[in-house]
């Protein structure tokens, strides 16, 4: 049975789903053991899922297999999320070249890492030996301080120092092993007794350690004896998951059966500050016994307050299927629903060049004028010089949009539609939503779900619904005359 640790705001929800499908859930959070009534377990996990930084989905760390069926599961439940294997590996140890010293950059092959916060490298350095110790915005972070885990001991051949697990809470047992590893740490190194340790015989630990001690050894040889940067001593599979608007909705209503929630309840949390904070605090009331209808009254109220409405600025966040997160700018909402369902926005170019697809020359000045909206799977951008001509639209396909305060996000799905002033089109890029189903990066449904959006769109320009501005979107951009 495959042990799993939750952490993040997606917890309780994935905690119902991966039981229901037969795994354990170990190391809960009180929250998780109180809601699902489980007795407390300090089992080494074989998965550790947590939040992302962002909060729109969850990295996810463990062996190949174990992994793997955690992923399977994901799959089922979740036809709409993108799946990214990391090209390194947690806790992995490897050959780095020093890039730039001045911001901590290391080459370790298969990906440019970052030093962890507080450790510098000489203008002289060339070659480090580093381990992936987290990851930031989809990149890996490295510690000149490489550690070597067994199951009852951590070697940190680099850090001197004695360190009992705070999951040690018998204080008998914390003072027995704070002794035995003042005895055994070798000159020089340091070990932390992990909580496996704990009842263990000393012969049992000290063998790890003498093994362990021969594992660093074999690893310097390895580093001296080498060059360039490569993977020396193997960590864990890293997987990025990406939730999109469809599986946080699924995962509220896996939430839903176990705890009082509301409607929109992840994609309101990923949104964060104020509104992530409403919707506790509103949970809470729920929880509490405060009637849903007066609950959810209190709350629309400051949805109302928090959210985008006409006039505000937003942000435009173009997801790239590798993970790639593109500011398009900052957008005005001349139009928006009351249920945002419906968003007009207008922003203007400032670089030069050409627009993709249309092959139409880009200017400082252009006006580029999205059509989208909350949950559509599509972004529909004209663009036009401001009293000049219509230079072409170009429709983008997507994971369904979501919105926050301060920006619209969605992940593009790479096949897109472009549409020319003389009302010609073409569909572009095809093939790439198709790799994109081979490499299980999407699912073959969501695929399905894309292309019969792109039919519907082929339709509208057919009869003349997406193209040049009418004279309602000319006057309200102040373009006649």
């Amino acid at each position: 049975m495959v042990k799993v640790r939750i952490r993040g705001i997606y917890s309780t929800a994935l905690t119902k789903l991966l039981l229901d499908a037969g795994f354990e859930i170990v190391q809960p959070s009180l929250v998780i053991a109180e809601r699902f009534g489980m007795a407390p377990s300090e089992e080494e996990p074989d998965v550790v899922i947590s939040d992302r930084e962002d909060k729109h989905g969850i990295m996810m760390v463990g062996p190949e297999e174990a992994v793997g069926e955690v992923l399977s599961v994901l799959r089922k439940a979740l036809p709409d999320a993108v799946f990214r294997r990391m090209p390194f590996e947690a806790w992995g140890i490897y050959r780095g070249r020093v890039v730039d010293h001045h911001r901590g950059l290391v080459d370790i092959g298969c990906s440019l890492a970052r030093l962890a916060e507080g450790e510098e490298v000489g203008p002289d350095a060339g070659e480090l030996l580093v381990q992936v110790i987290r990851v930031e915005a989809g990149r890996p972070v490295v510690s000149a301080f490489p550690s070597l885990r067994g199951r009852f001991i951590t070697l940190r051949p680099l850090e001197p120092g004695v360190e009992v697990s705070k999951r040690v809470r018998d204080e008998a047992e914390r003072a027995r092993l704070q002794e035995l590893g003042l005895e055994l740490a070798p000159e020089g190194m340091g070990v932390r007794l992990r909580s496996a340790a704990a009842g263990a015989a000393p012969e049992e630990v000290k063998a790890e350690l003498e093994a362990l001690r021969a594992r660093w050894e074999r690893l310097k040889a390895r580093f001296e004896g080498g060059e360039g940067p490569e993977l020396l001593e193997p960590g864990k599979k890293v997987f990025d998951v990406e939730f999109p608007l469809w599986s946080k909705e699924k995962l509220d209503e896996l939430r839903r059966a176990v705890c009082p929630t509301l409607e929109g309840h992840h994609a309101l949390k990923a949104c964060g500050g104020e509104v992530a904070s409403a919707v506790e605090m509103a949970e809470r009331l729920l929880f509490q016994g405060m009637a849903r209808e007066q609950v959810s009254s209190l709350f629309r109220e400051v949805l109302r307050r928090e959210m985008p409405g006409e006039g505000s600025r937003l942000v435009v966040l173009h997801v790239k299927l590798d993970g790639t997160v593109l500011r398009l700018g900052q957008a005005r909402v001349l139009r928006c629903s009351e249920d945002l369902s419906k968003l007009l926005l207008a922003r203007t170019i400032k670089g030069r060049g050409f627009y993709d697809g249309l092959g139409t020359r880009r200017e400082p000045g252009d006006l580029a004028v999205s059509r989208t909206g909350l949950g559509s799977m599509r972004v529909v951008t004209s663009y036009l010089r401001p009293g000049g001509p219509y230079k072409g639209t170009y429709v983008n396909f997507n994971t369904p949009v979501e919105v926050c305060p301060g920006y619209v996000r969605y992940v593009d799905l790479e096949i897109d539609l472009c549409v020319w002033p003389d009302g010609s089109y073409k569909v572009l890029d095809e093939e790439e939503l198709a790799r994109a189903v081979e490499e299980g990066i999407i699912s073959a449904e969501l695929a399905e779900k894309v292309r019969e959006e792109v039919d519907k769109t082929i339709r509208e320009v057919e009869e003349g619904r997406i193209g040049p501005p009418g004279p309602e979107l000319t006057r309200l951009l102040s373009l006649e005359g």
